[in-house]
Formats: structure tokens, sequence, C-alpha cells
């Protein structure tokens, strides 16, 4: 993956800002802005710099985003299914009623959308995740 796909990942995921509202930040063109997402333009380590001010975050965040968004997501997968496989212990162990089941598909269920949730509160707060 390259800067420029970094960049534009962050400020439209994480930030939610507009490329007219960065090239305005770094003053210059939408256009000259969007060669740079576009990986058209070669970077200086002061441009990255820049860019990353206006993005709230480093350029080592910026460099390496796939890499911390991968360990973030590493995470919740795996704590996902290492409560399932604690679930499915216990049910070869205790063989489940249907309401247990119903209460396992429920809690599942709202591990997911608390992850969810948890996310669009970071994305919302800016705050790195």
């Amino acid at each position: 993956m390259k800067v420029g796909d970094n960049i534009r990942e962050i400020r439209e995921v994480e930030r939610n800002y507009k490329r007219s509202f960065v090239a305005k930040s770094l003053q210059i063109s939408t256009r000259a802005y969007g060669n740079i997402e576009n990986n058209i333009t070669d970077l200086t380590l002061d441009r990255l710099e820049e860019i990353a001010k206006i993005l709230e975050c480093s350029p080592i965040y910026i460099l390496n985003y796939k890499d911390y968004k991968k360990k973030f997501y590493d995470h919740f997968r795996e704590e996902i299914i290492r409560k399932t496989s604690l679930i499915n212990q216990q049910v070869y162990q205790n063989p489940p009623s249907q309401k247990i089941i119903i209460l396992q598909e429920e809690l599942l269920k709202s591990e997911r959308n608390r992850i969810a949730l948890l996310e669009a509160l970071l994305r919302n707060y800016k705050i790195k995740f």
C-alpha cells in the first residue's frame, strides 16, 4: 500500500475530512492534493509532517497505517474467537438447551454491535486506533 492511499483512508474514515479542507490547510489546490492521495506526486518529509499535523496523527502512523489497522482488527477477531471457543467448550461439556443457544446468539450479536459502536465513537472523537 502506498502512502497516498493511507492518507486518503485516514482522512476519509478516521477524520471524515473533505479533500478540499486538507488542500486548503496545506495552501495547495484540491487537484494538487488529489495527486498526493493518488500517489502521483512524490511526498517530501516536510509535506508528510504537514499532512500528519492536519490529520492529527504522526507521520509514522501514516506510513504504518495498514499495519496498525490490521493489528487493531486482529485483536478484536482474536477476542471473538476466544470467547466463541470458550462457549463451544461449555456446550460440549453440557449440551445446550434452546434457551442457552438463543442467549449465545444474542451475546455474540451484542458484542459485534458493541465493537461497531466503539469504533464509531473512536472515529467521532478523532481517537487513533
